[in-house]
């Protein structure tokens, strides 16, 4: 099976995955804040692998490290922008969420921060296969544009 192939699958599950986990419960009039939560927890999960192999918590896997990375490329690329609905940051639905409304004020910053995390991505789905000294390296790339996220756009 071609790449083109393969990431046309791994983006058809991981869509399929973020609509079931929407569906399993949360925001029930909300469904694009559903599935941003869904799609959030889909990075928080294969962060979980390629982290817990960089730590050395769990022994070097290069073929689930790779697996992980092209997850959080996939992620990345996808077209998020119905996720970020108007009426779905803390000050509409509270303690539901942990989006901030200045999310929807600088949308420039959240832009330039989504093509940050989609290079990061890139170069994790290069480097993940190819060692823990590699994946080690390429996750900080990946943590930094969230961490710029997660401190501009979400409530702690």
């Amino acid at each position: 099976m071609n790449f083109t192939r393969k990431f046309a699958l791994v983006v058809a599950a991981l869509t399929l995955a973020g609509v079931t986990l929407a569906h399993a419960g949360g925001h029930d009039g909300n469904p694009a804040a559903n599935a941003r939560q869904a799609h959030m927890k889909l990075y928080a999960f294969n962060l979980d692998v390629i982290g817990a192999m960089a730590k050395g918590e769990v022994d070097y896997d290069a073929v689930a490290a790779q697996a992980a990375a092209n997850n959080l490329l996939a992620l990345a690329m996808m077209k998020q922008d119905a996720y970020w609905a108007p009426g779905t940051s803390t000050a509409e639905l509270g303690n539901e969420t942990r989006a901030l409304p200045s999310i929807w004020e600088d949308e420039s910053r959240l832009d330039e921060i989504g093509v940050q995390l989609i290079e990061a991505a890139r170069q994790l789905a290069a480097a993940a296969g190819e060692g823990q000294t590699e994946l080690r390296g390429a996750i900080r790339g990946v943590g930094g544009t969230c961490s710029a996220c997660h401190r501009s756009f979400r409530q702690r």
